[in-house]
Parts: structure tokens; sequence; C-alpha cells
């Protein structure tokens, strides 16, 4: 599969499988023994725990749990309308059956937006949120994420790179070849690009979720790069009326500034969550 778990350094990695309502779901977890904080990360929409791979050296003060969400990564696809409430009744059993309690959860792009509409369900839930370019806010799909999708339906090399770099929206930037080649083994496996337009459609018929920012009630960080062209950082404007809410911007960053400046995105989150 492909699987590059091990190539960074952190405390204890470790990879397993772990069954949720019914799904073999992979996970990647960090234990360090003296840590009194739980971060979750939640991918975006087709990636996998590897998306976060740059950040996973930086996180060695905490224990971090990253599933692959179900339906992506080399978790099982089933064929099933993928809903907002099937992936938040898979992180109830997901948080439940790993035990996991009060954690900061990370969440980049659509992982944010299940971030939030899981904490919105679960006020008390998360310690603390972080928002990374959430989904939830755009009206209609930027060429950007257009882009991204064709690339998911259409996973050649050219095509994956192609998207890869237009989400980064910097042209010093340099898409990593691990990266491409995995994410095209697993678009290219079984029900992978079923569950991403099953997710995708999920996506576009919950509107409801930018009226409901305001029941925002714990600690959040919004993160947004200055460059971004899959969801445009004036989205971070629906987020700026809350008093728990922090909002960044990155500069010269696009979608995924934990991806493009890690060590620079680490040092803001780690002002955020220490404080």
């Amino acid at each position: 599969m492909g699987l590059v778990v091990n190539q960074h350094k952190n405390s204890n990695p470790s990879m397993d499988f772990i069954e949720i309502l019914g799904y073999k779901i992979r996970y990647v977890m960090f234990d360090c023994p003296e840590a009194k904080k739980t971060i979750v990360l939640l991918h975006g929409l087709g990636a996998s725990a590897e998306r976060w791979a740059d950040l996973w050296p930086l996180l060695k003060k905490y224990n971090v749990i990253i599933p692959d969400l179900v339906g992506f990564g080399y978790s099982e696809k089933p064929l099933i309308e993928y809903t907002i409430d099937f992936f938040v009744r898979f992180l109830e059993e997901f948080f439940e059956k790993m035990q996991i309690r009060n954690p900061i959860v990370i969440g980049s792009s659509f992982g944010g937006q299940l971030a939030l509409e899981y904490s919105l369900l679960h006020n008390d839930f998360f310690e603390k949120i972080i928002l990374v370019s959430p989904a939830g806010t755009l009206e209609k799909p930027t060429y950007g994420l257009s882009q991204y999708i064709f690339s998911g339906l259409y996973p050649t090399f050219e095509n994956i790179r192609s998207s890869f770099q237009m989400m980064a929206n910097n042209d010093e930037y340099v898409v990593d070849e691990i990266t491409v080649k995995d994410y095209m083994n697993r678009m290219r496996l079984p029900n992978a690009k079923y569950s991403l337009i099953s997710t995708l459609l999920a996506m576009r018929k919950d509107q409801t979720l930018r009226k409901r920012l305001v029941e925002i009630s714990r600690p959040t960080l919004v993160i947004w790069g200055r460059n971004d062209t899959t969801i445009p950082v004036e989205n971070i404007e629906y987020f700026k009326e809350m008093p728990v809410v922090e909002t960044v911007i990155m500069e010269e960053c696009g979608h995924t500034p934990y991806v493009e400046k890690p060590t620079e995105f680490y040092q803001v989150i780690e002002k955020f969550i220490d404080s």
C-alpha cells in the first residue's frame, strides 16, 4: 500500500486498525508518556493521515491520534450514503473506543467542517478547536476545488501534481513525489472515487453550518492561507464575530499551511494550545 508511517520521527509512532460502525478503520498514533494533552488530527476530503506527515515530528510533546476517516485513506470504503450525520456517528464511536476524552482537535478543510459539526452537537467534548481553511462556508465550488476533485476521479500523476501545486498556490512550493504517488494509489483503491463523490454531495447538501457558527462555545483558532484558491481566505470573515474565536492568516500559503510551512504553522498552534 505504500504506507509511510515510520519515515517521520516522533516518540513511538504506531499504525493500527480498529472496527468502527462495523468498518475497518486505520489510524496512526504517537504516544508521549509525559503528555498532558491529546491532539486529534482530522484530514480533508480524499486525504489520509499522511497529509499531516510534515507536522508529525513537531508534535513530540503531545499524544497524537490521526484516523483515516471512513471512506478515505486506507480505511474501509463501504458503498453507503456518506452524510455528515454518518461521519459524526463515526467520530462518536471512534472517540469512545479509543477512550479519547477532552482532546484538542485540528481539522483541515472537510476535517475542519467535521470538527465543527461534532462540537456543535457535543459542546464540551473538545478542550480547544483548531480549524485550517475549514469547509462548510463555500456557496459554490471554486476552480481549485474542482481541479482537486478532477484529480481524484482521474488520478494520473500529472493531474494530481497539478492540483496539489494549485492547492499550494505558490510557485516555490515543490510537490513531493511520494505524496503524489500515495494519493494516486489510494484513489485507485476499490470504492475510493465513490466515497469521494458521495462525501462531496453531503458537503453541498449541508448548507446550514455558516448560520450556526454563532453557536461555537469552545476556544477556537481558525487558520487560513492568504493564497488559498480551494476555499478562499475571505471565508475567514464568517468566524470573526464570535468572542471565543481567534483568527490567523498565514502569508504565502495556500490551502494546507501545515504542509507548506509546518514550522511556522506549529508555532501558531502551540501558542494557542498552551495559552
